[in-house]
């Protein structure tokens, strides 16, 4: 076992990498629905698919992650994904900055991203391998501010520096916050998990594969788990839907016309709301409402906010609208992840939050697929009036199932 003050660096070490990979994704969002309009011409159900299809490859390599992680310790897993992000993004800057215009170049450096980015399984491991069982909790929760900060300071810097010097300096930067992660994990991080451990797994683990389909299958059919995972599931394609829509939404010239640096604020916005709820309120709510409850006011929150995005007629009514969302988004997530943990024995905790982990990639590749196809098909207004009416499903489904 290590000490505790390896354990400590090691912990550190891992929060920088989740934070820098989450910024790198922040980063993009805001750049990648105006790049692609107005530089590559490409149709809004092209930028669906450019934009989901890092969380498909999320969702297809996390599980192919940890599982080599288990057999080979987590440094090399680390090392590994982060050379992997500074490839992706210097391809993604030739695209960007201009140099290669290239769509299939696009696509495939927004894969490789995403393939590289599924370290999110090694990542929860170190946690677990450094932090005793009464603190994993904190130690998961702290993760989870480096995915919140890494969000909120992402959108903001990318639509910033963008407006300031072209498309191509935000990505650059991305590549560079990688690369200096690459390093810091290179010399100072520790193996976490003890050789005769990854000498027993190599032994006793079955075959490496990306998806298992029948641990999935198992996990729906599950009674106690299964319903949270597909509430969860909704929840997330539900709110994916905006990812690449309400970027053109925003600076549709007809409508509220903002540049990309106003909506990385929006973007950052979303997230301030969402980390502050989740880190300060999320106590109380549990302790007045209880879980299902709050679930399902979260729910009708997220309702409220989706349906009503395409009918703001000014910045301030869009902020009263987003503070919704968020407001709900930041209490549903946790509840959900708090009821599925709840529901499964401690032996079974990594595989069912892992796979749930997995079907939320997929809901975040679905989301932006589903509202690129529906703004260039029907118009701007139907990715969110669908997403919110799936999300009223949902609210529905909750108060009935949890009546019972």
């Amino acid at each position: 076992m290590h000490n505790s003050k390896s354990n400590r660096s090691a912990f550190i070490i891992i929060f920088i990498t989740i934070f820098i990979d989450l910024l790198g994704f922040g980063i993009i969002i805001p750049l990648l629905p105006d790049f692609s309009i107005k530089v590559l011409h490409i149709s809004e159900s092209m930028i669906g698919l450019v934009a989901g299809i890092y969380s498909l490859m999320q969702f297809l390599f996390t599980p192919f992650w940890g599982s080599l992680s288990d057999r080979y310790g987590r440094k090399p897993i680390l090392i590994i994904s982060l050379s992997g992000n500074v490839l992706a993004y210097s391809l993604m800057a030739l695209v960007f900055s201009g140099v290669l215009l290239s769509l299939p170049l696009l696509i495939i450096a927004r894969a490789c991203a995403g393939l590289f980015s599924s370290n999110i399984a090694a990542a929860q491991a170190v946690v677990s391998d450094v932090t005793p069982k009464e603190s994993r909790s904190r130690g998961m929760g702290l993760l989870g501010a480096a995915f919140a900060f890494g969000f909120i300071f992402g959108p903001a810097l990318g639509g910033l520096l963008s407006m300031e010097f072209g498309y191509g300096i935000p990505i650059m930067l991305s590549g560079l916050f990688s690369f200096i992660a690459l390093i810091l994990c290179v010399t100072t991080f520790k193996e976490t998990l003890p050789l005769e451990i990854r000498l027993q797994n190599k032994k006793n683990l079955k075959g490496i594969s990306l998806i298992d389909f029948k641990a999935i299958v198992n996990v729906l059919r599950n009674h106690k788990v299964g319903i949270y995972v597909i509430i969860f599931f909704f929840i997330t394609f539900s709110y994916a839907n905006i990812f690449g829509t309400f970027q053109l939404f925003a600076e549709r010239e007809e409508g509220l016309n903002l540049n990309q640096a106003e909506v990385g604020y929006l973007l950052s916005f979303l997230g301030i709301i969402g980390t502050f709820v989740q880190t300060t309120l999320i106590k109380t709510f549990k302790r007045k409402l209880g879980e299902h409850r709050s679930l399902i006011f979260g729910n009708f929150l997220v309702f409220i906010g989706l349906t009503l995005i395409p009918f703001s007629e000014s910045v301030f009514i869009l902020l009263i609208i987003l503070f919704f969302l968020s407001f709900g988004n930041g209490i549903n997530v946790p509840m959900t992840l708090g009821l599925i943990s709840q529901n499964v024995s401690s032996k079974e905790q990594g595989s069912i939050l892992g796979i749930n982990q997995s079907l939320s990639s997929l809901a975040r590749f679905i989301g932006p697929v589903w509202g690129g196809i529906l703004y260039e098909k029907l118009g701007y207004k139907f990715p969110f009036i669908t997403g919110g009416f799936f999300m009223l499903m949902v609210t529905v489904f909750c108060f009935r199932a949890f009546k019972k």
